[in-house]
């Protein structure tokens, strides 16, 4: 699968492992992730695409807001949190998110 601005992905890599994150920016082999705490819009992380799993698409006003650049750090964080309320996230056969 592609991945687009705005999907959300989690990390399978780095310090960053088991981090969600939303796509900021995305070409060939990289992608740019933002959480709104450590990585913040307007410094994503670059991290390749091999080290990052598709894990949701967004909501359709926060995947615009990303594209528009008129989004921000606290917006992503409170929609990561919402995810992580309402979604199981599951990593090397543990599940994470709500029990």
């Amino acid at each position: 699968m592609e991945l687009e601005i705005s999907n959300i992905v989690i990390s399978l890599k780095g310090r960053d492992k088991g981090g969600l994150f939303f796509v900021t920016q995305a070409d060939d082999r990289y992608v740019g992730l933002a959480d709104g705490k450590s990585r913040k819009l307007k410094k994503p992380k670059r991290k390749s695409k091999a080290h990052v799993r598709f894990v949701s698409d967004c909501a359709p006003e926060i995947a615009s807001g990303i594209r528009n650049g008129k989004l921000s750090d606290k917006a992503i964080r409170k929609a990561l949190a919402r995810y992580r309320s309402g979604a199981e996230i599951e990593k090397e056969g543990r599940t994470f998110g709500k029990r």
